[in-house]
Parts: C-alpha cells; sequence; structure tokens
C-alpha cells in the first residue's frame, strides 16, 4: 500500500467515525499566532515527525510489522514537545500562549502512543488498531479545535467533543 492510500485510509476512517459519534467540540482561538517564533519552529516540527511517523505506522500495521508499531509508538511518545530542550522561558512562554486544555490534549496523544508502543510489543493487533484510530481521532480533534487557521476543513463542530481526551471526557479549552 502506498503512502497515498495509507493517508486516504486515515482520512477516512477519521470521517467515518465523525459521522457515527454525536457531540461537538466548539473551535476555540487558534494557538499558532500566540506562540513565539521559537516554539512555532518546535511545534510545527514536531507535528510533521509525528505525520510522517503516523504514516509509516499504519503500514506497519496493516503488515504485521510487530516491532516496527513499537518503534513507530515509542518515537511518537518521544517527540513530547514539553519533553524536548526548552528552556525556562520557553515553558512559560508555552503555557502563557495555550490553554490548559491543548496542553492535556497533546499529553492525552502522548499517551496513547505509549499504549501503542506496548500492544506493538505485546503483538496485539486490535489494540494496535483501536490505539491508532483513539490518535487519529486526537489529532483531528486538537486541529479542529486549536488550529482552524491552518486547517480550515476542521472547522466543522461536528468532531465528537469526547476525542482527544482522556476517557472521552473533555475538559476545558
Amino acid at each position: 500500500m502506498n503512502k497515498r492510500h495509507a493517508y486516504r485510509a486515515i482520512g477516512s476512517a477519521a470521517m467515518l467515525a465523525s459521522l457515527t459519534l454525536s457531540g461537538a467540540v466548539f473551535a476555540a482561538e487558534p494557538v499558532g499566532p500566540k506562540l513565539t517564533d521559537k516554539l512555532r519552529g518546535l511545534l510545527v516540527k514536531e507535528m510533521v515527525e509525528i505525520e510522517a511517523a503516523m504514516q509509516a505506522t499504519y503500514s506497519a500495521i496493516v503488515q504485521g510489522k510487530h516491532d516496527e508499531v513499537a518503534q513507530r509508538g515509542q518515537a511518537i511518545h518521544d517527540s513530547f514537545i514539553l519533553e524536548q530542550s526548552l528552556t525556562e522561558q520557553d515553558r512559560q512562554d508555552l503555557k502563557a500562549a495555550v490553554p490548559k486544555g491543548f496542553l492535556q490534549m497533546d499529553e492525552h496523544f502522548h499517551q496513547l502512543s505509549a499504549s501503542l508502543a506496548e500492544a506493538g510489543e505485546r503483538q496485539d493487533t486490535q489494540a494496535q488498531v483501536e490505539t491508532f484510530n483513539r490518535m487519529t481521532e486526537s489529532c483531528v480533534a486538537c486541529h479542529s479545535r486549536y488550529v482552524t487557521d491552518r486547517f480550515e476543513g476542521l472547522e466543522d463542530p461536528s468532531i465528537p467533543e469526547g476525542w482527544g481526551h482522556h476517557d472521552g471526557v473533555a475538559s476545558e479549552p
């Protein structure tokens, strides 16, 4: 399966899930313009790396490459922006620029990626698929709430409220 097909399958899965679930997340003000240039650059770099890792993970899941799923899940987990070499000022700037809900969604996403790595280690394909789908939902939820200035197609308030949160429970933006 080539990258284009994998990308379409991921998008289709996210779209299908959004059509079958109810509840809505309302867009907050985009966070990008509030970030310092350094933080924006780091976040964009992290997102590009995560997107590439997610595409490769999809291929690994459908091919039964459990070791690769475990590696990619761990790599996504380790990309956590707050764990990168930020100065104390950068950390303060980040916390001042983004709502608590953004940080919670980011933390939840990285926890899911750790769960994906564990599912890969256990060679549990069903758990890999379920966790990957929850990670995709988390990406869509975060982008639809906090990055609408870049992803206009996600401005639709039909994204289920629980997406991107622990146990499907939404918290304050």
